[in-house]
């Protein structure tokens, strides 16, 4: 038997080679991979409350570390996720966190709606009200004032706010505006020569409410008005408005209030009202401060808006019509005192007195308003002497001139009557009282209209009255004309029973 050597090196390659012939025939077997398959999400993210969508919210899902933001609709997606469960963290400012588990299916989308839930806790207040206009404390600030400030939120919620304004005195404050969005508003017929104060409330989307500091600012001083007179309200009231023809103040603005009347020494108002239900006479400043009634005799006639009145000359009293009586009556409400009782059958309507000569002049009427007699009155002894009469037509109140020598007042010369007392052609006319003549002063008027209720300016040169439609409805206008009736003025609009101080 032979025996073949067999080397290290020869068995070395023998099994080396077996190696390769082992692998090669593993690789001919079959290998199986599993395929990754993928699915998406959905959704939109609403608040809780009102279900307004909610915008840029961040949402993340978990595990897979991915992430996407809702937009202005509220809505987000995420493809390309593996088929597995999830958790949905959904996070927004000024909200609680949301967390909502999720499936993935293959090839589908996964649709979610998630509702989030205020967080008050995480909201800050808004910052305090500031930069006010007026500025604190600033003066002489017209009386049509846009009050201005500014605020803002951490959290850029939408601010409403409410505003309080009082006058200096008053003992409540109550808000003049609520929950408005604006940072200013507009305030008009705020008194002159008034202190006011005002504060702004700001309050954001949760309520955080912040109370700004009380600013201060006073109104610029009553001007010089030369003009008072009544404007009739929609509701078919009074109130009493002083005006210099560019600008105008309400002096009264409840109950109805007429016939203005200023003092000899220009500081006080006087005028009628019937905010105690019977017609009354009372006294204010001339900016409607310090009001106080003076008669507990009420002013009364035929026609309640006819009547009318006047100051003593020395200012120290008021005389006023009663029905058949005319009363004195100190501004304090004391010192009530008959002056002169009228012809029987008649009452008084209104009257005028005048120093020169120390006369009070007097409408008197009966039960009919188109019948009407002027009187000249003693008043040191109430004896009356007719002036005019036997004139078909409704008549105005009279009123002296300057001098005392001539008087004013309106007739109506179409002889028309009918139970509401229409006019279809009142004129004005101008009397001197010695020679008893009067002179027409409206032949320049227009045609279909009335001039009514005719007083003198102050120094005599003109006159001053209301002029309408004979309609009786159309709005009333103040005018003036000089005493030959030529260079008729409008002066105010929509303004009657003028007084010119």
């Amino acid at each position: 038997m032979n025996l073949i050597p067999f080397s290290t090196r020869t068995f070395s390659r023998f099994y080396l080679g077996l190696l390769v012939v082992v692998l090669v025939a593993g690789c001919t077997e079959d290998t199986y991979v599993e395929p990754k398959l993928y699915g998406s999400v959905a959704g939109q993210i609403l608040t809780q409350v009102t279900k307004e969508p909610v915008a840029n919210a961040l949402i993340r899902i978990s595990p897979s570390g991915r992430s996407a933001e809702t937009d202005s609709l509220g809505r987000f997606k995420v493809d390309s996720l593996l088929v597995d469960k999830y958790g949905v963290q959904t996070t927004k400012s000024g909200y609680r966190s949301d967390l909502t588990n999720i499936e993935i299916e293959p090839r589908k989308q996964t649709n979610i709606v998630v509702y989030l839930v205020e967080d008050n806790l995480q909201n800050r207040a808004p910052t305090l009200p500031g930069n006010p206009f007026p500025a604190d404390g600033a003066t002489n600030v017209t009386t049509s004032v846009i009050l201005d400030w500014t605020a803002t939120d951490p959290e850029k919620d939408t601010l409403r706010y409410d505003v309080i304004l009082f006058r200096e005195g008053n003992k409540t404050s109550v808000p003049i505006a609520t929950n408005i969005l604006a940072d200013s508003l507009v305030v008009n017929g705020l008194d002159y020569g008034a202190t006011y104060y005002w504060q702004v409330i700001a309050r954001d989307r949760v309520n955080n409410t912040v109370y700004g500091q009380i600013w201060s600012f006073r109104t610029r001083d009553l001007p010089d008005f030369p003009y008072f007179f009544a404007r009739r309200e929609t509701n078919n009231t009074f109130q009493i408005v002083a005006s210099n023809a560019a600008e105008q103040f309400s002096v009264t603005k409840e109950y109805s209030n007429w016939r203005p009347i200023v003092s000899p020494n220009r500081t006080q108002l006087a005028f009628i009202s019937n905010r105690n239900t019977e017609a009354q006479l009372f006294v204010s400043d001339l900016n409607g401060n310090n009001l106080r009634q003076v008669t507990t005799v009420p002013i009364a006639g035929l026609s309640v808006t006819d009547l009318s009145f006047c100051w003593s000359p020395d200012g120290t009293e008021l005389l006023y019509p009663s029905y058949d009586k005319l009363y004195a009556i100190r501004p304090n409400g004391t010192g009530l005192r008959l002056v002169a009782q009228a012809p029987s059958g008649r009452f008084f309507a209104g009257c005028d007195w005048t120093e020169q000569g120390n006369r009070i002049v007097a409408r008197a009427t009966t039960q009919s308003i188109y019948d009407n007699e002027l009187y000249l009155i003693n008043p040191a002894t109430g004896q009356t002497t007719r002036l005019v009469g036997g004139q078909a037509g409704r008549m105005s109140n009279p009123a002296f001139s300057v001098d005392g020598r001539r008087i004013v007042y309106s007739l109506d010369v179409s002889n028309f009557q009918n139970p509401q007392g229409r006019q279809l052609d009142a004129r004005i006319f101008l009397m001197d009282i010695a020679a008893g003549t009067s002179v027409d002063l409206s032949a320049e008027k227009t045609a279909g209209t009335n001039d009514l209720e005719p007083r003198f300016a102050p120094d005599g040169a003109r006159i001053i009255f209301t002029n309408t439609n004979n309609d009786g409805i159309s709005t009333r206008g103040i005018y003036s004309m000089d005493l030959a009736g030529k260079t008729r003025t409008l002066l105010v609009q929509n303004a009657e029973m003028p007084y010119w101080r």
